[in-house]
């Protein structure tokens, strides 16, 4: 029975000029069931092709118009039909017709005459090779279409490391790799990298698993970031997919480097991550969501409450507008930052971040997002934000708090009548001594120390604040008048009575306060501060430990102290400084044993001016150093002309600066004057105060050492004026003494002046030093102190300093002989 074809069979299309031929083709093909259509030539053929789509055709090859060859050629070079199976008939059995036949596009041929039978078997197995090779056909299309939308490189490498193929982004950098060459991976990558590529393979082709590779690679003068993961592709190959990560390595590095550089870098690692349904209300909470908050998997359910009611109430309101925004379409994105609470009760800082899926009509659906904890980046900008405004080691307010608060004050006295504010600049007396002989923390432990007594010392509103150093300043607003600031200031200095207790220590420091009210006349808080500023050193000046107020006479004198400075700085090189000289006598015969040099300055404008309004400037200034050179190399050089002018051996007297002695180059230069002058080192004294024992320290001493060990005589000037100690006078070389002439003024006044004056001058005899006393103004003085024993003094009553002219004329006017002074009555 004949088997009638099925409407899905395969179609053959029979093409032949003999009509027998194809009606028993036709017969025989559709007995197995196939679908047959006919054409008795290759031109009807080709027409025929589009609107039968065959799935195989039986082509004879002799046939008039156009036979078989060129018709199969026809059909292979039309579109779509590159690849259905073409079957040729041929009766012909020759080698040359049937190549002839495979080059022009045959699948397969058959001879004539036909086996019916067997034609059946042919053409399906045909059918079965055509469909199994458009299987892989299109297997090998969509994997070659996968590969090619990869924009990764990639690269087939051997076991012995030849390169087999090479894809996409690599195409640029690499070698083309033509049929049967193969050229190996040493030739064109780098040697290190190559190397580590193959270690990469074998170990792959050894194990099995994916390896991956991260390196920098130089490509046409740039290094590029390659990440590059192997794997096996075939018994002795391996195949290595190349990412240029170049540019997610620059993002990496920039995450770092910024300030969320933790919570963006954590984003896809360590944040807590919620996908919302929008339609069933329910939440997905991860693990990590669930364990920032400190909870367990178990103790957060799906509700949308377990995320809002857990927000800090002051940030609610804000969070569910946010949200209510993104779902309506008015905001691209939901971002916030807001305060969650912790199962342990505190708040952590949240950064929120979500986006809403929505269908074509707009609506959302769906909304998922993270949370990262940014509690740290919070603290650190809430740390930077205080420490710009919060002095590290008080914790009081910085100058620029004090500052913005002061003008704020300010325009209140503008604004309001009768309002008044004052400002307290104090400084700690002393303080540098601490410092400098019990350390810095020490120092610290002071400063901490004295900005909890002003803090007391305040009342609620008013602002405390360290400039810096021992500097401090106060804002006390409404202050009523003077009297009501003098009161506080009062308040203050009792505060400090009580020593601090450092180091097992009790040290008393007291502050120096300068007060200036404001008032609506200040335009900026600089000019206030500046005031109060001025008052301070005025009050230190007047004795420390005491409170001024400001006056605009103050400021005249800051103005003009200024204009000083300026003046001294140009008094060196105008040669406006002069030294004079004083003898130094013994007691006993009035010969000149020694002379002190005096420095005086001839101002242009202003006249002479004494040392002690501009030697401590000058110490303020640095000054002193080239003043002091200069002082101490005139003198030596004075002091050189008079010997080789045949004055007997004396002894010149230098005062020296605490500033002189810390610096560094000090002794090199006091040797190298001597050396240069050519006098001797015992001709020379250099004069200290009792301000270096003091502020003594071991750089100090072995300054004085140095010095000695030379062969300089250390004398102590103004001895008895300060904190001498027997102590001091151990630890420092020194060999005079010289008795401060406030002592020989009040000599005649009380019982106890003679026995403090007889005191020294023991001290000295027993500690084997030359004592010297100072102003000696009337032949009563000479005589007690000669009563005394006292040896040597100087004073207006044996001569006033002179010019170095003078000197020379005093010290020649006896060749050869000791010289001595007439005594100078004053008037």
């Amino acid at each position: 029975m004949k088997k009638r074809p099925e409407g899905n069979a395969p179609l053959i299309l029979v093409v032949d000029d003999d009509t027998v031929m194809r009606m028993l083709a036709h017969a025989a093909l559709e007995k197995e069931g196939y679908r047959v259509e006919e054409a008795e030539n290759g031109v009807e053929a080709l027409s025929l092709l589009s609107p039968l789509k065959p799935d195989l055709i039986l082509l004879d090859v002799m046939m008039p118009e156009m036979d078989g060859f060129s018709t199969c050629e026809q059909i292979r070079r039309s579109p779509g039909q590159e690849r259905i199976p073409i079957c040729m008939m041929t009766g012909l059995d020759d080698t040359g017709s049937i190549h002839h036949a495979y080059q022009v596009g045959a699948t397969d041929f058959i001879t004539k005459p036909i086996n019916w039978l067997l034609l059946g078997y042919r053409v399906r197995y045909m059918l079965r090779a055509s469909k199994a090779f458009d299987d892989v056909y299109r297997a090998e299309s969509k994997s070659r279409a996968l590969l090619g939308a990869i924009p990764d490189g990639m690269l087939r490498i051997s076991s012995d490391g030849a390169l087999l193929e090479s894809r996409n982004s690599l195409d640029h950098i690499l070698p083309p790799v033509n049929e049967g060459d193969h050229p190996n991976i040493f030739e064109f990558l780098p040697s290190q990298l190559a190397h580590q590529l193959m270690g990469q393979v074998h170990k792959t082709l050894q194990t099995g698993s994916v390896q991956l590779l991260e390196c920098s690679v130089a490509i046409q003068g740039a290094l590029r970031d390659w990440e590059i993961r192997t794997i096996q592709s075939g018994e002795n190959e391996a195949l290595n997919i190349v990412r240029d990560i170049t540019e997610r390595k620059r993002t990496e590095k920039a995450l770092r480097e910024s300030e969320e550089r933790y919570a963006l870098a954590s984003l896809a690692a360590n944040d807590g991550l919620w996908d919302w349904n929008l339609l069933t209300k329910e939440v997905h909470f991860s693990s990590r969501w669930k364990g920032l908050l400190g909870y367990k998997e178990e103790e957060i359910g799906t509700g949308i409450e377990e995320w809002l009611n857990r927000i800090h109430p002051d940030d609610s309101e804000q969070v569910k507008v946010e949200i209510n925004s993104h779902i309506e379409g008015l905001n691209a994105h939901f971002i916030n930052e807001h305060r969650m609470r912790h199962k342990d009760g505190s708040y952590r800082w949240i950064l929120s971040r979500g986006i809403a899926v929505r269908e074509e009509t707009g609506i959302a659906y769906r909304m998922a997002g993270s949370h990262t904890d940014i509690s740290a980046r919070k603290f650190a900008e809430e740390q930077l934000q205080h420490d710009a405004f919060y002095d590290g080691l008080t914790g009081l307010p910085n100058r620029a708090l004090f500052m913005d608060r002061l003008n704020n004050a300010l325009r209140r006295t503008r604004r309001v009548p009768d309002f008044t504010c004052a400002v307290f600049f104090l400084d700690l007396d002393r303080f540098k001594m601490i410092n400098d002989s019990l350390g810095h923390l020490a120092g610290d432990a002071v400063l901490v120390e004295t900005a909890r007594r002003l803090e007391k010392c305040a009342r609620p509103g008013d602002t405390t604040a360290r400039l810096g150093g021992d500097e401090f300043v106060m804002l006390f607003e409404d202050i009523k008048n003077e009297e009501n600031a003098k009161a506080i200031a009062e308040r203050i200095q009792k505060a400090f009575m009580e020593p601090f207790r450092v180091s097992e220590a009790e040290l008393v420091s007291t502050p120096s306060i300068g007060i200036a009210l404001g008032s609506s006349e200040y335009l900026h808080a600089e000019d206030l501060l500046r005031d109060a500023d001025i008052t301070m050193y005025q009050a230190k000046a007047l004795g420390r430990g005491r409170c001024e107020v400001f006056s605009p006479a103050m400021r005249l004198r800051a103005v003009a102290l200024v204009r000083l400075e300026a003046d001294l700085r140009a008094a060196l090189e105008r040669d406006e400084f002069h030294i004079h000289y004083q003898p130094i006598v013994s007691l006993k015969d009035s010969r000149i044993v020694g002379m002190e040099a005096l420095l005086r300055w001839q101002h242009p404008h202003q006249g002479l001016i004494a040392p002690s309004d501009f030697i401590p400037l000058a110490e303020d200034t640095g000054l002193i150093l080239p003043m002091g050179e200069w002082v101490l190399r005139t003198a030596c050089g004075h002091l050189k002309t008079w010997l080789d002018n045949g004055v007997p051996p004396l002894r010149l007297a230098v005062n020296i600066s605490p500033v002189q002695l810390k610096d560094p180059g000090f002794t090199d230069m006091v040797t190298t004057v001597i050396k240069e002058s050519g006098i001797k080192p015992d001709n020379l004294e250099l004069e200290i105060t009792e301000t270096v024992l003091m502020e003594q320290t071991s750089s100090i001493v072995e300054v004085l050492l140095k010095l000695k060990a030379f062969g300089i005589h250390i004398s102590l000037d103004d001895f008895g004026t300060g904190y001498s100690s027997l102590n001091y006078l151990q630890n420092l070389p020194i060999d005079t003494l010289k008795i401060d002439r406030s002592f020989i003024r009040k000599l005649f006044f009380n019982q106890e002046q003679p026995k403090i004056i007889e005191t020294i001058l023991t001290l000295g005899n027993n500690l084997g030093m030359e004592v010297i006393a100072e102003g000696i103004e009337t032949t009563e003085q000479l005589k007690k102190l000669q009563a005394m024993k006292c040896r040597q003094g100087q004073g207006f009553f044996f001569s006033r300093p002179m010019d170095e002219s003078a000197a020379a004329s005093l010290l020649s006017s006896f060749p050869g002989a000791k010289t001595k002074v007439a005594p100078e009555r004053l008037l």
